[in-house]
């Protein structure tokens, strides 16, 4: 399970801004937006296919300026209880998911092939199981089609980031690196490319200055 503060983080998006996907809004105990995340009731915490729902979100969001207003609006037009699960990651349900927002895109007047290379590029990062559910994420920070060196899977660290392919967590990793270990010493450590380590510590980076 996931704090939205934590997962925000992974996701790269404002905490702000998934609070108001999971929790909604409201203005002077009005509600003015119902949440696009259903996370659990009891807890407010989000399960890891929460977080899998939300980078469907962030992938779009970080790219184009999309009203939620009319996500919400697309969303429900392409039906189901959580399409954002249901539907989206299905290879069926893609192209419905790739038109709808491409409306959208369209109405903002932006650019709807690059969106289409977004979505396709972000949701082949989701390794999926035999019923099509995320079995695992590897999030980007920069761009969709960055290597996939950080992976998040539930079966793996408690779901926390790791290297990809491996247990070894991406915080260990960085505060390592923080504490005056070289790149070159932490390749050898954990006979890795100097390469995947660099990109550890971009992502480590990254994730200290949205914490």
């Amino acid at each position: 399970m996931y704090g939205i503060g934590e997962a925000a983080i992974y996701l790269g998006v404002p905490r702000s801004t998934l609070s108001t996907w999971v929790r909604g809004q409201r203005v002077r105990g009005e509600t003015r937006m119902r949440p696009l995340i259903k996370a659990d009731r009891e807890t407010g915490l989000l399960s890891f296919n929460n977080v899998a729902e939300s980078y469907v979100l962030a992938s779009l969001t970080r790219k184009f300026d999309l009203p939620l207003q009319r996500v919400r609006a697309a969303l429900k037009s392409i039906g189901g209880e959580r399409p954002l699960l249901t539907t989206v990651f299905r290879t069926d349900g893609r192209g419905i998911y790739v038109e709808k927002m491409g409306a959208l895109v369209d109405a903002a007047r932006g650019d709807q092939a690059a969106m289409r290379e977004v979505i396709e590029s972000s949701l082949e990062r989701v390794e999926l199981d035999d019923r099509d559910l995320p079995l695992r994420l590897y999030p980007w920070r920069r761009e969709p089609t960055e290597p996939r060196i950080i992976a998040l899977d539930p079966r793996r660290s408690f779901g926390r980031p790791t290297v990809a392919g491996s247990a070894v967590q991406i915080g260990v990793i960085f505060d390592r690196y923080q504490a005056g270990d070289s790149v070159s010493g932490l390749a050898a450590d954990y006979a890795l490319s100097r390469d995947v380590i660099e990109g550890v510590l971009r992502w480590g980076f990254d994730a200290a200055k949205a914490a």
